[in-house]
């Protein structure tokens, strides 16, 4: 797996699968959900106003969003109440969302953290989804999938430091080898940061 922070928005990272999160009682949608939501003009909000989606802890929703974003595919995966989404709960969201990506056949997937990590530091919400996303490798399929997966994640500048020490944090407990990147240059203001 190779994992690359950037600070570009989830909305213009190309790739064959977005993940956003969505908490059960966070109204109206903030954060990147938000951004997401508007650039396909409402229709998030308006699943949730028809309860056809609800942000329950584990529930998938996936989405062509069409022309609207620059992925194929957006899964919206459940976080249940936003202040319950703790450790644990951010481990079985990453274990979740391997086994959905492994099932989807996808290898280049985008992601973005909800907005203030659900009562969480960056750190913390960046480790124990790093920790639920790889504990799940010694399931072959899911194994397989791992080693060819590129995963983008948007965090923007205030949060990039943050994230990178949690995902560290994974790797050395997990004992697992995978490369992580940053890029810190943003696609909408050219060469300079």
């Amino acid at each position: 797996m190779k994992i690359v922070l950037t600070v570009n928005s989830i909305e213009k990272i190309f790739s064959q699968c977005a993940v956003c999160f969505l908490s059960e009682d966070i109204r109206p949608l903030k954060g990147t959900i938000g951004e997401v939501d508007w650039a396909m003009n409402g229709l998030i909000t308006n699943l949730v106003r028809d309860g056809k989606l609800s942000g329950e802890f584990l529930e998938s929703t996936l989405l062509r969003p069409d022309r609207f974003l620059a992925c194929e595919k957006l899964l919206l995966l459940g976080m249940g109440p936003y202040y319950e989404c703790h450790q644990k709960k951010t481990q079985i969201l990453g274990k979740k969302l391997i086994h959905i990506l492994t099932d989807l056949h996808v290898r280049d997937i985008s992601l973005s953290f909800p907005v203030a990590e659900a009562g969480q530091s960056p750190d913390a919400f960046a480790e124990n989804l790093t920790k639920g996303l790889l504990s799940e490798g010694d399931d072959r399929n899911v194994q397989a999938s791992l080693e060819e997966m590129n995963l983008a994640i948007s965090c923007g500048y205030e949060r990039l430091d943050e994230a990178l020490l949690g995902i560290q944090k994974a790797k050395v407990q997990l004992k697992k080898h995978f490369n992580v990147i940053v890029l810190e240059q943003n696609l909408d203001s050219g060469l300079n940061p």
